[in-house]
């Protein structure tokens, strides 16, 4: 079944039970009144007729004495349409005294009979009922009068015909209007439901065109109100743009991948096609070497982004000391750089403290140093910073190298993203990234609750700022005098190759 027809069914019938519920009040209030109307002129009629009934004794001189009943004038008391009848029910006695019409018999034998046969200590009090006579529904009440050993019953009638017809009537309407309503309520409920369920029509045909055609380009226009199905058509836009803007990622990804994997392929071809021709020499095994370690780092690289977006890769997030991971960082950034006349440095050193992975961290740091030490020719100088500000601990990674474009810088970032001059080869001469040493340092940034961001000017130099929540109080000293000793070490400990061989 469709949404149409159920919202249909389910409003159809919501409304069914609503004007049903609402019929049935109406024709039980109705019904009541009526009766109600009709009891009240039996009670007036019976009422007037016992109140001018009078039953008086004569006797004298301690003779017999007689009861004389004298009823009044039925005619002049009973209302219109009321048949009443007023009978003698002393005894077994049944004896009709008065009637308002031709009816000779009681108009309710049982209630007449149960009149004669109550004791008189129990108090009269009788309701209306109906009775049912030559096929005619009437509306009896019967009731007494016992004055001086007599009892006088009166019973009064009207006849239901009209209150039957009036009511008829009414549940003719009401089911007439009901089938009427629940017709006029599926027609425009259809139409209703066509002008709803129009824009998902048209989403259900734009994914099917696209399952068909592969057209992520796809859009849906919207010139409806600003309701939930504006919302929805939002979204779907919103992501058809996420879909194409990942789907033209993964076919770069794979290119890339593809570009990245093939080069140290074919040169471990080529070095294995020299050495079955000529032989094994020591050269060719160094090379084959040097590119399986690069697609190992390609590989572990890949393996750990991926873990990373689909959330298997885990921080193990503890306090620690940001400057005593500086330090670290230092020492093993000299190492890098022992082969390349460049200065490296510490200029900015306060001591912080964080909440932190120290490995990623460690990783994070020493992917930017790679970089600088890849674009930063001879002569040049990197420089670590570590500052803190109020609420957040800010490490630099500063450079002296060729600088990258403004246009270059927004894409930075990116996987397997690389600029032109380092596509050719870095100017250390090797050219051994891949474009993942950044994304991965992005990841670690953004893990850790901060952001990374750069700066440069092409010939001057790059600038990467990385900025995390610390975890220190602003009136704590105590770091800081652990750690000044340590700054000053590290800074009489700059490392530059060029000036050791100057001396």
């Amino acid at each position: 079944m469709t949404i149409r027809s159920k919202l249909i069914l389910w409003y159809s019938s919501l409304l069914a039970v609503i004007l049903l519920v609402f019929g049935v009040g109406l024709f039980g209030i109705t019904r009541y009144v009526l009766i109600s109307s009709v009891d009240g002129a039996l009670h007036r009629t019976v009422g007037e007729v016992l109140r001018n009934t009078h039953v008086n004794s004569y006797g004298e001189f301690g003779g017999p004495v007689s009861v004389v009943v004298l009823i009044p004038e039925i005619d002049l008391l009973h209302a219109s349409g009321v048949i009443v009848q007023v009978w003698d029910g002393t005894a077994d006695l049944r004896l009709l005294r008065a009637s308002s019409s031709d009816f000779e018999e009681p108009m309710n034998h049982a209630a007449l009979q149960h009149e004669i046969d109550r004791p008189a200590r129990l108090t009269n009090a009788s309701l209306p009922n109906d009775v049912y006579i030559n096929g005619t529904q009437w509306r009896i009440l019967t009731q007494s009068l016992e004055r001086s050993g007599k009892r006088i019953i009166v019973q009064a009638a009207i006849p239901l015909d009209m209150v039957n017809r009036a009511t008829q009537g009414l549940l003719g309407v009401l089911v007439v209007s009901v089938i009427f309503a629940l017709t006029a309520s599926i027609v425009l409920g259809w139409a209703l439901t066509n002008r709803a369920l129009k824009p998902i029509d048209a989403i259900t045909r734009a994914a099917s065109q696209i399952a068909r055609t592969e057209d992520l380009s796809t859009r849906l226009p919207w010139s409806g109100p600003m309701d939930e199905l504006e919302r929805l058509t939002s979204v779907f836009n919103h992501m058809m743009n996420r879909l194409e803007h990942l789907f033209s990622v993964q076919k770069r990804f794979v290119a890339d991948v593809s570009h990245e994997l093939r080069t140290p392929l074919t040169a471990i071809k080529g070095h294995l096609e020299l050495i079955k021709r000529y032989g094994m020499d020591a050269e060719s095994l160094e090379a084959c070497e040097s590119e399986v370690d690069r697609m190992s780092r390609l590989i572990t690289d890949l393996l750990l982004l991926a873990k990373a977006d689909y959330g298997g890769l885990t921080l193990n997030l503890e306090p620690l000391d940001l400057d005593t991971i500086i330090s670290e960082v230092y020492r093993e950034a000299r190492v890098l750089a022992k082969d390349r006349s460049l200065k490296l440095t510490i200029h900015d050193f306060e001591p912080v403290r964080i909440n932190g992975d120290a490995d990623r961290l460690k990783q994070l740091i020493l992917n930017l140093i790679s970089n600088a030490l890849k674009f930063t020719p001879d002569g040049g100088e990197i420089a670590i910073n570590l500052r803190k500000s109020l609420r957040t601990a800010v490490i630099e990674v500063q450079d002296t190298g060729i600088g990258i474009s403004e246009e270059d810088m927004a894409r930075v970032f990116d996987r397997f993203f690389q600029t032109d001059s380092s596509r050719v080869r870095g100017v250390s001469g090797r050219g051994e990234g891949v474009g993942l040493g950044l994304s991965i340092a992005r990841w670690i940034a953004e893990a850790h609750g901060g952001q990374i961001t750069v700066s440069s000017e092409i010939g001057v130099g790059t600038t990467f700022s990385i900025v995390i929540p610390h975890l220190d109080d602003p009136g704590d000293k105590t770091n800081e005098q652990l750690t000044r000793p340590r700054m000053s070490l590290l800074r009489r400990g700059s490392y530059s190759p060029a000036q050791k061989t100057r001396s």
